[in-house]
Formats: structure tokens, C-alpha cells, sequence
């Protein structure tokens, strides 16, 4: 589909189901893709610290990629993730995304500050289709920032480079925001986390991709929508209900989000071997906070 043209766009960095024999569920996959597909989430991507990207092989990944494609309806696309410092394995990774279906590839910077540019001057050329620059090192601090990838200056001539299709920011909405005065204003500037909606669009933020996308994804939106429109005190009390459920799920990291997503009713939400499932008192209090959020008495849209 072609990308959409207007923002917010809200992109879901999809959870990956497992069955009991620890395999990649596809058929769980296609039922929870319907439900996300009655939520407004535009995006959806594949390969990422939530999908317990370092738990899967590439032809799962790929796999993956081509289950949701095909699940997915004219409105939303399809993302690719890599996270590769190599030019050329970069390239053959974002190849195989293209050719399953894959609108945009999602790509890390390199650890090295001195790599950056190099790096990127010679993938963006070549890259089959537009990248989405990820600012975050350290895939694994979920809520946390990394030590940055470059400096401001640098990192947004990245991104006002040809074949960008945006930018993700980390945690940091200080130095963030010094990024963002370095970028073309037209440019999509994506927050990474569901805690700091309201946050990023004051320095410019106008989407997101974060693994609260997964859980409530209508309510991102509509943090987006009125926190672009200058309409703060009106989405507070909306943010402070993703704060309370993101605060107690993300140090768990992907477990913790499956967590919330089969309080929710989503299918195959064990974490891959060897990662515990979080234990049965986190579940409670996550029960007791999605309650009072009113998710447990409606579908992940509304």
C-alpha cells in the first residue's frame, strides 16, 4: 500500500507467538493481526527488541514478515527490521524485506559515532525502499536511554538524507530535542515510548513506534492527535494510564508485554526459551492497572 500520506502514524513493533513447542505460531499470528487491524495503528514491524528479534532466526523473520503481509489490509505497511553495523548485510537484509512485502526497512545506527555517516552514505543509496532511522543502541533498556549514536548535528543529517522515511528517537527527550531542531520539520520524528507521548510531541514528535503500540494502540493516537494540536491538560489524565501499566510491564521486556497481551486475550503470548514468563504477582498487579484503564472491559481499539 502507499505509505500514508498524513500524521500521526502509530506503528506496532509486532510481539512474536509461540506455541508449545517454542515454534513461531503463524496461525496465531493472522488472529491477532485481525484484531490489531481494528485498531488505527498504521504500521507494522517486524524484527524488533519487543518481537524478541535476537530469538529469531532470519528465515523466521522473514517468515514472519510474509505472514503479516498478507494479513494485513490496503490501509497499513509493512516494516522491516535490521539491526546490522555491515553495509553489504544491511543491504541483502533489507533486499529479503522488500521482496516478502515490506514497504520500509527499520534500521539502527551503528554503535560508533564514526561510523554513522559512512554507514548510512552508502546503505540509504542502495536500500530497496525508504529506511526508518532507529536511535536506540541499546534495544534491550526498554524505557531507558543509551549512550547517543552521534551527535545532534549528525544525526540529523542522516536523517534529512535521500530515501529517509523518519526518524525514532530513544529516551532521551533533552537531547532528542536538540535532534530535532537539526532535521527538516517536514520529516517524521517518531517518539519510542508510550510513557512519553505527550513529551515528544512538545519537542515535535508526530508518531510512534513503541511496544505499547501492542496493547492499546487507540489511545497512542489520540495522545498524538491532541498533544500536536496543543491540547496537553485534555490528554493527561490518558497518559498517566499508559505511564501506570508501562511502568510495571516494560522491565520485563517482551515477557512483560505478552503479559498484558494475554490478560487482553491475544494468542501465544509465552515468551521464546529461555525467558520466564512473568510471575503470577506482576500479573495481578498488571490486572488490577488494565482495569482501572477500562481495557479489560473493551477490544485493544477502543
Amino acid at each position: 500500500m502507499p505509505i500514508p500520506p498524513s500524521d500521526p502514524i502509530v506503528n506496532i513493533p509486532i510481539v512474536t507467538p509461540f506455541d508449545e513447542l517454542d515454534r513461531v505460531d503463524h496461525n496465531a499470528l493472522a488472529r491477532n493481526i485481525e484484531r490489531w487491524l481494528a485498531t488505527p495503528a498504521a504500521g507494522f514491524l517486524v524484527g524488533s527488541q519487543t518481537g524478541e528479534e535476537a530469538c529469531l532466526s532470519e528465515p523466521e523473520k522473514l517468515a514472519i514478515a510474509k505472514t503479516v503481509k498478507e494479513n494485513l489490509d490496503d490501509r497499513r505497511f509493512l516494516i522491516g527490521g535490521i539491526d546490522c553495523p555491515a553495509v553489504a548485510e544491511t543491504l541483502r537484509r533489507a533486499e529479503a524485506f522488500a521482496k516478502v512485502g515490506a514497504e520500509v526497512v527499520r534500521i539502527r545506527f551503528p554503535r560508533h559515532a564514526s561510523q554513522v555517516e559512512p554507514y548510512f552514505e552508502q546503505v540509504l543509496p542502495r536500500c530497496p525502499v525508504p529506511v526508518l532511522l532507529m536511535h536506540q543502541c541499546n534495544p534491550v533498556r526498554f524505557g531507558m536511554a543509551a549512550e547517543p549514536a552521534a551527535a545532534p548535528e549528525v544525526l540529523g543529517c542522516v536523517a534529512d538524507m535521500e530515501n529517509v522515511f523518519g526518524y525514532v528517537t530513544d529516551h532521551d527527550v533533552r537531547f532528542e530535542a536538540q535532534v530535532r531542531r537539526c532535521i527538516t520539520r517536514d520529516r517524521r520524528f517518531w517518539i519510542c515510548n508510550g510513557s512519553l507521548i505527550l513529551h515528544g510531541t512538545l519537542i515535535g514528535c508526530n508518531g510512534t513506534t513503541t511496544a505499547f503500540s501492542n496493547i492499546w494502540p487507540a489511545a497512542l493516537d489520540e495522545l498524538l492527535v491532541k498533544g500536536m494540536a496543543g491540547r496537553y491538560q485534555e490528554a493527561e489524565p490518558l497518559q498517566e494510564l499508559v505511564q501506570k501499566i508501562d511502568a510495571v510491564m516494560l522491565p520485563f521486556l517482551a515477557a512483560g508485554v505478552k503479559a498484558v497481551l494475554g490478560l487482553l486475550g491475544f494468542e501465544g503470548m509465552r515468551p521464546r526459551s529461555p525467558t520466564p514468563a512473568v510471575s503470577n504477582s506482576v500479573v495481578a498487579s498488571l490486572e488490577q492497572l488494565m482495569r482501572e484503564a477500562g481495557l479489560l472491559n473493551r477490544s485493544a481499539e477502543g
